[in-house]
């Protein structure tokens, strides 16, 4: 199939840690021509407008999204601040991705949607967890049928002490279910589609980080039953130890159907870095490291690699050529997000199933 291709201008809205990887990669990549910011701190939207040599900044958002040389936007600001900026890009027409979860609550995704289909522009959100090479590995075996008809499966993803702390500073109110275990739940639906999400029960636990407003700040594991009685079982930990050697996270897979299953491993332990100095660990006293835990990716050798690259380029090319790309939809995203809510409803109950209508 041939492609019509052309150059874009692409605006990031956002200049932290997240907007600050996806402007080297988008900056970086031959398809933008034109690359524009906006942070609600100047200073900092300046800052990384001179490093990537963009072309503009600005402290509104508005100003970027609907600048005439701004063809597509990607939406990297806090959780809680997406709603008005993805609803003003895809008013002005303009292709969006946004940093996961699409909104905190069900009303403000259903605003999203609203204004998605009405204008009929793309709109992507950014569960990177996708793009690892492992896991595209996974989808494509499934969609081939080697697994027959798919039944159940396993899918954990567990992060230290440390990097809890750095979620809860974002936001109080946050949980290990909406903001960690949707990553799960995301790779849940895409592993088991077509099928629709039936019902949901959830157990959760909240000691160490007891100020978590539902007392479910800890650790979590629900079952989720979808339309024709498949099941999948998903847990999140967020009390791994301070110094536990994987710096954001280890994940773990499993998926049985009829005719075979698939595991994986994520852990990272086959790379271990031992070292008498520092390590790229957020603690830099840590003397011992699994590298490749980082779920955007890792710097290396004066680039990004990972997961967070391949999306940004794949919306690029999305934006670029049309193609049909994996990215996950406005819709699974505001199911996942009915989904993990639902956990913390049925965890903060004490385990009631909840019906997912």
């Amino acid at each position: 199939m041939t492609f019509s291709r052309k150059a874009i201008g692409v605006g990031i809205i956002g200049a932290g840690r997240m907007g600050t990887i996806r402007a080297h990669l988008a900056g970086t990549n031959p398809a933008v021509a034109f690359l524009a910011f906006s942070d609600i701190d100047p200073g900092r939207a300046a800052a990384l407008a001179g490093q990537t040599e963009a072309g503009f900044h600005a402290e509104n958002n508005r100003a970027v999204i609907e600048h005439p040389d701004v063809d597509a936007v990607i939406i990297s600001t806090p959780e809680g601040a997406h709603t008005e900026a993805v609803c003003m890009a895809l008013e002005a027409g303009k292709p969006v991705l946004v940093e996961k979860p699409v909104a905190l609550t069900l009303e403000d995704a259903d605003r999203i949607l609203t204004v998605q289909s009405r204008t009929g522009t793309d709109l992507f959100v950014g569960y990177t967890q996708r793009f690892r090479r492992r896991f595209l590995a996974v989808k494509e075996q499934i969609d081939r049928g080697r697994l027959g008809e798919v039944l159940t499966g396993r899918m954990s993803i567990y992060h230290p002490r440390s990097d809890a702390r750095q979620m809860y500073a974002r936001s109080k109110t946050v949980s290990p279910f909406t903001n960690s275990l949707a990553y799960m739940v995301d790779m849940a639906l895409w592993f088991f589609a077509p099928l629709r999400p039936a019902r949901v029960y959830a157990v959760a636990g909240g000691r160490v980080f007891a100020e978590q407003p539902k007392g479910i700040g800890d650790y979590g594991w629900a079952i989720l039953t979808f339309e024709n009685g498949a099941t999948v079982n998903l847990g999140v930990s967020w009390i791994l130890p301070e110094r536990w050697p994987a710096y954001i996270c280890s994940l773990g897979v499993e998926v049985f159907g009829t005719e075979g299953a698939i595991t994986v491993d994520d852990s990272h332990k086959e790379t271990l870095l031992v070292s008498n100095e520092s390590t790229p660990a957020p603690d830099p006293t840590l003397e011992v490291a699994f590298l490749g835990t980082m779920m955007p990716g890792d710097w290396a050798v004066g680039d990004f690699y990972g997961p967070m690259r391949e999306e940004t380029r794949l919306f690029i090319e999305r934006v670029t050529t049309g193609k049909e790309v994996p990215l996950c939809s406005g819709e699974t995203a505001r199911s996942v997000l009915r989904i993990t809510l639902a956990m913390e409803e049925s965890a903060a109950a004490g385990g009631s199933v909840l019906e997912l209508s």
